[in-house]
């Protein structure tokens, strides 16, 4: 993977990740950073990136690469050793026997298990590790979708944060993709030549993949949308939301529109 010149798909990488580094503060002076690589282009286009910014940093930061291995993969995951030993970054494999387990047996389980183990598993390692960060490939796409997804079939408005606070404290959760879009990690990766080794469950049917489907046909008609979705997670009009704890003064309806009303 060579590293001269700088393309013009990398700075574009480099750029958004450092306005999110920036905006959010997601670094400090010294961390240790776990980075959470499932095998996929996202989480590596993200070490990628941390590695090259690392060396231009106003300070330091060490970096390791984390794969929790769920026998999911479409092949083996050793394959990412190559990259692993080019980037000079350490890596630790480590196995969820719960979800090998359910894979093993053949036991049905959404996504939604899939994940609440690998979190755990991620959480428990980087700790183990001394990690005082841990660092996940969601991108801007993956926040458009948990939006959507959320209002659609959860009844509220949420997505995916930029930085957030492991419930012990321990460790702080940063997405540095946040800026960046599915398009241009798969351009990235495509260019780096970096070996990628997906989990299968990307290509089952599910609702995930039903709003993917629909923000992609919505990308290909009308340009900007990924931008505008964007730009509303960051600017919230309380005013014109149902939720009464969002107004100035948190107040009920007014007693004399509620006479009327009764």
């Amino acid at each position: 993977m060579s590293r001269d010149p700088v393309t013009d798909v990398e700075r574009r990488v480099l750029d958004a990740v450092s306005r999110a580094l920036g905006r959010f503060a997601m670094l400090r002076p010294g961390d240790r950073i776990a980075v959470a690589v499932s095998g996929g282009k996202d989480s590596l286009c993200l070490l990628l990136a941390l590695t090259a910014l690392r060396r231009h940093a106003p300070f330091s930061w060490e970096l390791v690469a984390l794969t929790v291995e769920q026998g999911k993969f479409t092949g083996p995951i050793r394959a990412l050793e190559t990259t692993m030993a080019e980037l000079g970054v350490p890596w630790v494999v480590r196995e969820d026997a719960q979800t090998v387990r359910l894979v093993a047996e053949g036991v049905g389980h959404g996504c939604d298990v899939c994940s609440r183990h690998r979190r755990r598993s991620l959480y428990q390692v980087a700790s183990e590790l001394g990690c005082t960060v841990l660092a996940l490939g969601h991108t801007a796409d993956d926040c458009a979708e948990s939006l959507l997804r959320n209002i659609l079939f959860n009844g509220r408005i949420a997505s995916l944060p930029p930085v957030a606070e492991s419930r012990k404290g321990t460790l702080r959760l940063i997405r540095p993709l946040v800026y960046v879009s599915e398009a241009l990690t798969t351009a990235y990766a495509a260019e780096r030549g970096v070996v990628t080794v997906p989990c299968v469950c990307g290509d089952k049917e599910s609702v995930r993949r039903e709003i993917r489907d629909f923000l992609a046909g919505l990308r290909a008609r009308h340009g900007g949308v990924p931008e505008s979705i964007a730009a509303a997670l960051a600017n919230v009009n309380p005013y014109t939301l149902f939720d009464r704890a969002l107004s100035k003064d948190g107040a009920d309806i007014s007693p004399a529109f509620s006479e009327v009303v009764e």
